[in-house]
């Protein structure tokens, strides 16, 4: 089954590279930061057609189609182009990711980057890997211990601000990197390449999690709310209302003690 969501991914992302080639349309969604290209779309009809043939009982929530309900026990989460904002703009930090829930948590997940020819995918109790060149590489998150010898991950604002560009300030940090997916953010983290990520977003979703978490977790990482508490798939809203915090593990309780220091009213 693995194999088949890594395959569905890397197919979408042929799609979504071709159509970048050939040209492609957008519209705004919310506000001008918010919007959605045909590669969205023509990504999401490829990976919902297939994964509605392939598992008829599953339910699927997806990122521009909502939720199509069958067995609530099983839900696929897909983000048919996460980074909509960098794919636009000529970036290589976009990506296509298709995770599983089932009994209250993420089981099994795939990222795949194709302009930057990588895949990261995981299933429960398996271990977390990247696919590079057509070889597999086992991941682990570092072992820094200490918020100044660390790297954070960051996003690229293409000039919307948020409440995450102030937050930089406060965390004294050895190194950032700026990142636009989700997906691979936590994938950087997974394999050991960053420390941690602080996504403030309040618009991120399920589908913006529960591939990556599952990647994050299996390399021996942690996500959390901005409280600490684990991530509520059970929630009725999709997006999350506390976004969330992602990291090695190891300094997760210097981070979430650094915001409430700045956020003492988050608990």
């Amino acid at each position: 089954m693995l194999e088949k969501i890594i395959d569905i991914t890397v197919s979408a992302g042929e799609i979504i590279m071709k159509l970048r080639e050939d040209g492609f349309q957008t519209k705004t969604k919310s506000d001008s930061f918010d919007f959605v290209t045909s590669a969205d779309i023509k990504s999401e009809e490829y990976i919902l057609n297939i994964l509605s043939e392939e598992f008829p009982e599953d339910s699927i929530l997806s990122e521009e189609k909502g939720k199509i309900e069958n067995d609530a026990s099983r839900v696929w989460m897909v983000d048919p182009l996460d980074g909509t904002k960098n794919f636009k703009n000529g970036g290589t930090g976009f990506s296509i990711m298709i995770g599983l829930y089932q009994d209250g948590k993420p089981v099994l997940g795939v990222v795949h980057a194709p302009a930057k020819d990588l895949t990261y995918f995981a299933q429960r109790g398996y271990g977390s890997y990247v696919r590079m060149t057509g070889n597999d590489h086992l991941l682990h998150v570092s072992k820094t211990k200490y918020l100044k010898d660390s790297i954070m991950v960051t996003r690229i604002s293409y000039g919307e601000k948020r409440d995450e560009d102030r937050l930089e300030q406060f965390f004294d940090v050895k190194e950032r990197i700026p990142e636009s997916s989700v997906g691979i953010k936590l994938g950087l983290i997974a394999s050991g390449n960053a420390d941690f990520h602080v996504n403030t977003q309040f618009k991120a979703s399920k589908w913006d999690t529960c591939a990556s978490q599952i990647i994050l977790e299996e390399a021996g990482g942690r996500i959390t709310d901005l409280c600490g508490h684990s991530l509520d798939y059970n929630q009725s809203e999709n997006k999350w209302l506390s976004s969330f915090v992602a990291s090695n593990g190891i300094l997760h309780k210097y981070i979430l003690d650094e915001l409430q220091r700045i956020y003492p009213s988050r608990e």
